[in-house]
């Protein structure tokens, strides 16, 4: 039975209701409007060897939902965040200039990291957000250890968008022993745990945010380590800061798809 991807309940506890990636309140936002739909090449890594194959997916993360969230959370907390992060996300949309504070930041980050973990559910499996990170960002109201937020200024692309990177990496194995009735033990295989995070990237007008997680403390370090933009995006999480929007230098969509991009591959990790 589906639960609701925050709180963990399900019917008849709770109804599931359609969450918009973005809230449709943001269109009115978006300096262009995309078209419904468009191809995209997938490559899947099931067995170890890319497969390559090709998807109807809406143009425009504004036309992305999915029936993973309860009406109670869609309705509550989460509408809550989305009008908080509003008063702070449009004008960055709109490329005004504006001072963002640290309690601002905090909220965008927030709001990012939440709209990451919708993002993610979109895709097929593995999902790769941890419900802890999840039950902890519904009932602390801030994003999670192990995730890191950054902002950019960004030339306008023609829609909306975002781009969503899963990994997985192998961590040391742990041997699998059977013991005999007279105490002799032996090893008969190994078990081998996986760590599992995600890269993924909103590009709406103005604004760019990368948001970086992992269920793991040391693929997380990786993975900031490999993308962290120090030169050309601010960090909103951890640890935010003022800033003055907009933020030099000006991205272009090739740049961010970049940054974005270098999370595949990462050495002993692979991708899906």
């Amino acid at each position: 039975m589906k639960k609701c991807l925050f709180c963990g309940r399900s019917a008849p506890e709770v109804k599931m209701t359609g969450e918009h990636v973005l809230r449709r309140e943001l269109v009115n936002q978006v300096l262009w409007e995309a078209p419904k739909s468009r191809t995209e090449v997938v490559r899947h890594y099931a067995d170890g060897t890319p497969t390559e194959v090709s998807r109807e997916i809406p143009q425009s993360i504004l036309d992305q939902t999915l029936k993973d969230v309860c009406g109670a959370c869609n309705n509550g907390w989460m509408n809550d965040l989305e009008n908080r992060a509003e008063k702070t996300l449009v004008p960055l949309l709109r490329g005004e200039r504006v001072v963002v504070t640290s309690d601002d930041a905090e909220v965008l980050a927030t709001w990012a990291a939440k709209t990451a973990m919708v993002r993610a559910r979109v895709d097929a499996d593995p999902y790769t957000v941890p419900e802890e990170h999840r039950t902890h960002l519904m009932n602390a109201g801030t994003p999670p250890s192990n995730l890191t937020v950054w902002v950019a200024t960004c030339d306008p692309h023609p829609s909306a968008r975002t781009r969503h990177y899963r990994l997985v990496r192998e961590l040391p194995g742990t041997p699998i022993l059977q013991t005999a009735e007279d105490g002799e033990t032996w090893m008969v295989g190994v078990e081998t745990p996986y760590s599992l995070g995600h890269v993924t990237t909103i590009v709406i007008n103005h604004i760019a945010l990368f948001i970086a997680e992992a269920d793991s403390e040391a693929l997380h370090a990786e993975l900031v380590t490999t993308l962290d933009p120090t030169s050309t995006a601010t960090r909103l999480w951890p640890a935010p800061n003022q800033f003055h929007w907009p933020l030099p230098p000006v991205l272009t969509p090739d740049e961010i798809d970049g940054i974005g991009s270098l999370a595949q591959p990462i050495p002993t990790a692979k991708t899906w």
